[in-house]
């Protein structure tokens, strides 16, 4: 019997990784020591959009559902993944594109749109050349009752807009978005798969990290 494939999608927490510009890194401490204390024992500080990450509504908007409010149906089940192959500058992903390429998406499905910015990890281009979704785009997605937005870039707004129109826009929906994928090269296009993204639960919080898989061998769970 073959064994399901399982893609971590997730990147590691370290303390000097690349971080949202403005943004602290995360701060790991030992309270205890094995060889001293019984036991390791460590204190992690970090923002809770750190990594790969869930942003609820409440990450832009007030009186909606937190990260503990999301049921997690909306983060697992089938998906759909758009594959950006063009050079990166920053700029935005319209619909006509989306569609030129010969993409299309059913209702209530996951959308993971897959920029290619993962060849720039850990470097300043990472934070600067990611393509975002334009409005046209943004609105067909909701028209399809998306159940979330997931995708391989750091924000679905350019870095330090003044507005976040797309959040606001998708989050304003109720959609949460998962944001710091990697590996998405490893899942088909346009195919329908499996995928999960596991916040903590963080009570009455804005987001939270996650541990996201996907399943590209499975395309519908029984």
């Amino acid at each position: 019997m073959n064994e399901t494939r399982i893609i971590d999608l997730s990147y590691t927490l370290t303390t000097d990784m690349l971080v949202y510009p403005g943004v602290e890194r995360p701060v790991f401490q030992w309270l205890k020591r094995a060889n001293s204390e019984v036991a390791n024992v460590t204190k992690i500080t970090m923002i809770a959009h750190t990594g790969t990450h869930v942003d609820a509504p409440k990450h832009f908007l007030d009186n909606v559902p937190c990260i503990d409010d999301i049921p997690l149906d909306r983060l697992f089940g089938t998906a759909k993944l758009f594959r950006y192959t063009q050079e990166l500058h920053g700029q935005e992903i319209t619909l006509k594109e989306v569609q030129a390429a010969g993409f299309d998406l059913d209702d209530n499905m996951i959308f993971v749109m897959e920029t290619g910015i993962q060849r720039y990890a850990e470097t300043r281009h990472y934070n600067e050349l990611y393509p975002t979704p334009a409005k046209d785009l943004s609105e067909w997605l909701i028209s399809k009752k998306i159940k979330a937005y997931m995708t391989d870039a750091t924000s679905i707004d350019p870095v330090q807009t003044p507005d976040n129109a797309e959040h606001h826009l998708i989050l304003g929906a109720g959609i949460p978005i998962v944001e710091n994928l990697r590996n998405l090269d490893q899942l088909p296009a346009n195919t329908p798969f499996v995928i999960g993204a596991f916040p903590l639960k963080l009570q009455g919080r804005d987001g939270a990290p996650c541990r996201a898989v996907a399943l590209p061998d499975v395309k519908y769970l029984a």
